[in-house]
């Protein structure tokens, strides 16, 4: 279960001497938020208001919102920052879940025995911040099993740290190492790996207790996006999509898709919104969407949309300036 503690967040509130502060919950956080609220308050005397829009990452940090509200700090819990100054004092607290030393014990002793079975000597291991704590635990006790063990250094990231959008620190080892080891829940960051990286990506997942090698899973994804793809290239008019959150906003990029789509024949045109919702939609004549944001968007919401909507590299294979052969992630880094 995730770990949350409010002392470090109360601390920061307290040594900032903050009369007004905004907090900033993950979707995940969501059913706390008044809790937090409630404690933060209590603790420090401050006025405090939270963010309810969605957030999905240090990406939707809300320091100008809260600027303008007049706040003087923002609490962002679940992220770590990756992104430049901000327009007031931010604490980033990220969460973490609890393990206890026993399961990790088996889980760990569970991979060793699956990478043992399938010839792997040297790994590449990455994570997500929400598991970061216990990389090195982890590297130790394969490593005292015989395994090599290698944690890559990212662009904005911590060291072994994944992002949606940024691969960066598991691609920097991923040379040197026999294949990928995730240690995580769901299969967003580990497909992302096995596009970015051309080596076996074995999931490890403290949460269910399993480890596996990723294969049919990534096959079926593959399929469902060759789909949509293909889908995408049929349409004659196309919305290109970009976001106005922070480290979002690739309007050059749309403009390149934008004249490569009309290029082709197809009527394009560029949409703007800070988050993209089917409903942003209604009355806009496109039969496919490309989107410039976030990549989990096009990849896990799909469904909620009545056209068929891509990332950038997909559109390009849409488009026929790219082989299916070079699909992989559209990273922001």
């Amino acid at each position: 279960m995730l770990q949350l503690k409010l002392e470090k967040a109360t601390e920061a509130a307290k040594e900032k001497n903050a009369k007004t502060i905004a907090i900033q919950v993950p979707e995940g956080l969501k059913t706390k938020i008044t809790e937090i609220v409630k404690e933060v308050e209590e603790k420090t005397g401050a006025t405090v208001f939270a963010f309810v829009a969605p957030c999905f990452g240090a990406c939707g940090v809300a320091d100008e919102k809260a600027k303008a509200l007049g706040a003087d700090l923002l609490l962002h819990f679940g992220h770590t920052q990756f992104l430049g100054q901000h327009r007031i004092e931010t604490v980033y607290l990220p969460l973490k879940y609890e393990l206890g030393k026993k399961k990790l014990g088996l889980l760990v002793k569970k991979t060793a025995e699956l990478l043992k079975k399938e010839k792997v000597k040297k790994i590449a291991l990455c994570t997500t911040i929400q598991y970061l704590p216990y990389l090195s635990g982890v590297k130790k006790e394969l490593g005292e099993r015989g395994f090599v063990v290698l944690i890559g250094k990212g662009k904005n990231v911590e060291a072994g740290q994944l992002l949606g959008c940024n691969y960066t620190a598991v691609k920097s080892v991923a040379g040197k190492a026999d294949a990928i080891v995730f240690f995580g829940d769901g299969l967003f960051h580990p497909l992302g790996i096995s596009f970015c990286c051309n080596k076996p990506v074995f999931l490890v997942n403290p949460v269910e207790g399993t480890a596996e090698r990723l294969k049919q899973q990534r096959d079926l994804f593959l399929r469902k996006r060759i789909a949509m793809i293909e889908k995408a290239g049929r349409a004659k008019s196309m919305a290109v999509w970009v976001s106005t959150k922070r480290g979002q906003q690739r309007m050059k990029l749309a403009m390149e898709l934008k004249k490569k789509a009309e290029g082709k024949g197809k009527k394009a045109f560029i949409v703007v919104s800070d988050l993209l919702q089917p409903d942003y939609l209604l009355g806009v004549k496109a039969e496919a969407i490309a989107s410039t944001a976030c990549p989990r968007i096009a990849l896990d919401d799909s469904s909620s949309f009545k056209q068929p909507i891509v990332n950038p590299g997909e559109l390009l294979i849409a488009l026929g300036e790219k082989k299916i052969e070079e699909y992989g992630f559209d990273e922001l880094t």
